[in-house]
């Protein structure tokens, strides 16, 4: 009972700690709003400059880094859960590559139709499945290969991209700022097929919150248990693979996000994902909110990149990972 209560009261905090963040990246801005002008502007909205600076720009872009950070910590949760590997990231089999290279050839060649988010969303996913194939071996799926062969792809991939981008070097800084990741000018129609893949994305996973909890045991324990591993596998890496992809087609490359925010809610309310991936989802999207507001706030310079704040954030804590999982011969921190 007391778990039960703490895990109520962790994810009743989440969850006002992101309406707050969700309210003060409404009211920040060049031009500040006070709150009770937000509050009647979402109530009532107009025709007015107010109205539109809410609705039409600062609304869209704070809820599309909520569901960025959201869908990245759950797709990390579900890596680490899937290759028993606390170091594990949503990019870790090759969609951050997939991605890059797939944002790159949209747009080398309809540069004119903006299509690098599509590109980069088909790549990310295209990237995942080659990795999958890549690795199965007699009609099975080593977790082990799966990471080799994401890394090989990667490497491959990533050396394509840098070749094209050598030789259209006009377009090195539109792609470099959308690998570096960022949320900037996104509208409601990228937010909606954001939040429908996604969507679909969380009902796969939310069924075999369980399976994963046996996952975290061992392939050999899981089986045993009567779970289909290979199965929960291939539909687990899929549906992880999706919500990737569908952070990455409004947000470009955000890292560590996927990677940390798991640790962070398994320390507050332990590992059972049926507590983890909701809370995660939440934690996630409040995370990368602060980091787009920060991001905003910079002085001097002005705005940078949102995924440059989640790697001075998160890469300090990812060294503290490495370290400690040195310490501990492995399991998770």
């Amino acid at each position: 009972m007391a778990r039960a209560g703490r895990s109520t009261l962790n994810f009743a905090g989440a969850l006002l700690a992101l309406l707050f963040v969700l309210v003060l990246g409404v009211m920040h801005g060049p031009t500040p709003i006070p709150f009770h002008t937000v509050v009647d502007r979402l109530v009532h909205p107009n025709q007015g400059l107010t109205s539109v600076i809410i609705w039409d720009i600062r609304l869209p872009q704070i809820v599309a880094a909520a569901l960025v950070g959201g869908g990245l910590a759950v797709a990390g949760a579900v890596m680490q859960a899937l290759l028993k590997n606390p170091l594990a990231d949503p990019y870790i089999v090759g969609a951050s590559a997939g991605a890059g290279l797939g944002a790159t050839l949209a747009q080398e060649l309809v540069p004119l139709l903006n299509m690098m988010a599509p590109g980069a969303f088909l790549g990310a996913l295209a990237a995942v499945l080659l990795s999958y194939l890549l690795s199965r071996g007699r009609g099975t799926t080593s977790m082990l290969t799966l990471i080799l062969a994401g890394y090989a792809v990667g490497v491959i991939l990533t050396s394509v991209t840098t070749f094209l981008m050598l030789m259209n070097r006009e377009d090195l800084s539109t792609i470099f700022a959308w690998e570096v990741g960022g949320i900037d000018g996104v509208n409601w129609t990228q937010v909606a097929v954001s939040a429908g893949l996604m969507i679909i994305a969380l009902i796969v996973i939310w069924p075999f919150a369980t399976d994963m909890n046996a996952l975290l045991l061992g392939e050999e324990q899981a089986h045993h248990l009567g779970i289909p591993v290979r199965r929960v596998q291939f539909i687990l890496l899929i549906a992880a693979s999706l919500l990737t992809a569908a952070a990455v087609y409004i947000s470009g490359l955000i890292g560590f996000v996927g990677l940390v925010i798991p640790h962070i809610v398994r320390r507050l309310n332990g590992p059972n994902h049926r507590q983890l991936l909701p809370l995660a989802f939440l934690v996630g999207g409040m995370f990368l909110g602060l980091a787009e507001l920060l991001a905003e706030s910079i002085p001097v310079i002005g705005p940078i990149p949102a995924g440059l704040v989640t790697a001075f954030l998160g890469g300090p804590y990812f060294l503290y990972l490495l370290v400690k999982q040195n310490q501990r011969k492995g399991g998770f921190a």
